[in-house]
């Protein structure tokens, strides 16, 4: 198995760290797609509302990725005999999977007071989430061909070939998929905004800017965290509604623009987050309809490590940041959403699952979410 070169090993490392290229430092966002749903077309008048959301999401990314090893000088010295450069070799295929599952529980605080700035009523909000997350690497196959002369040898030999190849290609995978598979649980990251409320008979228009610190569990050695990491986020949104007759829609728009990870060097791209939600009133407490989300990344993933600094670090780690660096990531989802509302608004419990389409380096599975918003 010696005849394993560097190449080999990076192409495993990348491929099973990260499936394939998965744009965002370890696939995650701090903004929960499909977090906006039905409560955003909800009155926030004055006083207080306290939220806890439920959520659940399972996605995989699958990875498949060839290799070419130069057997020249293995078989050179097995028949005693020099071979020309590049003569003899094998081509091996890849295929992995990555499978992230993340449940949490969000508990939202927010306050709308009377005071006007604007022409909007001031509020504020703060978060902060409970979450358990996996990860969850693994080489699935590996298959190899031989090439030029090594293709040419004896069955028995180009089995005990192939055999070596898919051996040593095995051993490190399995190694590296290991070394990043791991699950963990404990607070995320607090998020805290100051809020701008604009209202009319039917339409509410908020204006959040939050700030999210790196108050969470984290580990830069681990692959799932339940902390996004040691760096900042900056998230400006506008969220729209408007209650028609038996009907209503609200959307929100978020842009998340984040600092580098001062552990690790690395700097997540910003991206743009999309939630919809259309409901239509089938009862004086029930409402059905659909809600939507999208995943957008603007702006590629960069490291400020030099190429000596990355080469320090070990194997695992440079499967992570190599599998995701220079990437952009975009996802969409989309399902059924149900609400009910008690009483003149005593409280609004809703339920929806999502599942996810047309990605682009990025995960790709469902999410379900259960809201209670509660005003008090």
């Amino acid at each position: 198995m010696a005849f394993l070169n560097k190449n080999t090993a990076l192409a495993i490392a990348a491929l099973v760290a990260c499936g394939s290229a998965a744009a965002t430092e370890d696939y995650d966002l701090r903004y929960a797609p499909g977090y906006g749903a039905a409560d955003m077309s909800a009155p926030f008048e004055g006083g207080w509302v306290f939220q806890a959301h439920a959520y659940v999401y399972s996605g995989n990314v699958r990875g498949t990725q060839t290799v070419n090893t130069d057997l020249t000088g293995a078989i050179s010295a097995a028949i005693g005999s020099p071979l020309p450069p590049n003569s003899a070799g094998a081509h091996t295929v890849i295929r992995t999977n990555d499978q992230q599952n993340v449940n949490g529980v969000l508990a939202r605080l927010s306050y709308m007071s009377a005071t006007t700035f604007l022409g909007a009523t001031i509020g504020g909000t703060a978060l902060l989430p409970l979450i358990n997350k996996g990860s969850e690497a693994s080489v699935t196959n590996i298959t190899t061909t031989l090439t030029g002369i090594a293709a040419t040898l004896p069955a028995p030999n180009q089995a005990g070939l192939i055999g070596l190849v898919n051996a040593g290609a095995a051993q490190q995978g399995n190694a590296l998929a290991a070394a990043n598979s791991n699950k963990t649980w404990g607070p995320g990251d607090l998020e805290v905004s100051p809020i701008l409320r604009w209202s009319t008979e039917a339409t509410q228009t908020l204006f959040v800017m939050t700030v999210v610190a790196p108050t969470g569990d984290y580990n830069a050695n681990r692959a799932a965290n339940p902390s996004a990491g040691k760096f900042w986020t900056f998230r400006p949104a506008v969220q729209f509604s408007y209650i028609g007759d038996g009907w209503d829609v609200g959307t929100r728009v978020a842009y998340s623009y984040n600092s580098r990870n001062v552990e690790t060097h690395y700097k997540s791209g910003a991206y743009m987050n999309w939630d919809l939600a259309l409901m239509k009133s089938v009862s004086e407490s029930t409402r059905v309809g659909l809600s939507a989300y999208a995943v957008d990344q603007l702006n590629k993933d960069t490291t400020n490590l030099t190429a000596a600094q990355f080469a320090a670090k070990d194997p695992a780690f440079q499967a992570r940041e190599e599998g995701t660096l220079n990437e952009k990531g975009r996802i969409f989802g989309a399902g059924p959403e149900v609400a009910y509302i008690h009483g003149a608004g005593d409280y609004l419990l809703e339920g929806r699952v999502m599942k996810e389409f047309g990605d682009q380096t990025r995960p790709k599975g469902f999410t379900a979410i259960v809201s209670l918003s509660k005003p008090f």
